[in-house]
């Protein structure tokens, strides 16, 4: 993308090209969603690096223990548990939308085991960096995208969602790979994307959705 062109103006510089090829749906998906994962893994290692892992990965230690300590459901105290997490968030040394995400993180799963969505304690470490990491994704990328009424292409609203909905899988295949050795490492500079596959130039009435 040549220096200055900009098709979003919600969206980093680092999300451009992705927000481009998505719209123009002239490239094949896998190579869209090849694009997209580049982008928002600079943007995991540039923007935030290992701090807010490292802060994630604690968070989730802290929900585990009192979480298996309570024993059920019922006898948990959610409220006091939620408290405790806004005080740790508080005073980590984090950037204020580090925070931010942080706490939309925790309160998520913790609303999960609250509500009997989630029952799963065996990893909650890697559970609360996962979550990280698809905030970032849905922060920076995804909750933007409607944040203009004028898509590059002149694509509508509704097509452009449907497109990142239907990348979703993929993007959170590729997220919770990465949460896996983030968490092991308590950093995010190893962390790679998939290989690239063999593309293929589409017609623009070929529909990948």
């Amino acid at each position: 993308m040549p220096d200055g062109d900009k098709y979003h103006t919600k969206l980093s510089w680092r999300y451009q090209e992705s927000y481009r090829e998505l719209c123009e749906r002239k490239s094949d998906r896998s190579e869209i969603v090849w694009t997209l994962k580049k982008a928002l893994l600079l943007d995991i290692k540039k923007s935030y690096g290992d701090q807010p892992v490292k802060h994630a990965k604690r968070l989730g230690e802290m929900l585990q223990g009192a979480i298996e300590n309570a024993g059920n459901n019922s006898s948990m105290d959610w409220p006091t548990l939620s408290k405790e997490i806004d005080r740790q968030v508080r005073q980590a040394e984090l950037k204020y939308y580090e925070k931010g995400l942080l706490l939309r993180s925790c309160k998520g799963i913790i609303h999960e085991f609250r509500y009997n969505q989630r029952v799963d304690t065996s990893n909650l470490p890697q559970a609360v960096v996962e979550r990280l990491f698809r905030e970032i994704y849905k922060s920076n990328f995804e909750e933007r995208i409607p944040l203009t009424s004028d898509h590059y292409a002149g694509l509508d609203r509704i097509t452009v969602m449907e497109c990142v909905e239907a990348i979703n899988p993929e993007i959170s295949a590729e997220i919770s790979k990465w949460a896996k050795k983030a968490t092991v490492d308590e950093d995010v500079k190893k962390l790679r994307c998939s290989p690239r596959k063999k593309v293929k130039e589409i017609g623009l009435e070929e529909n990948w959705l």
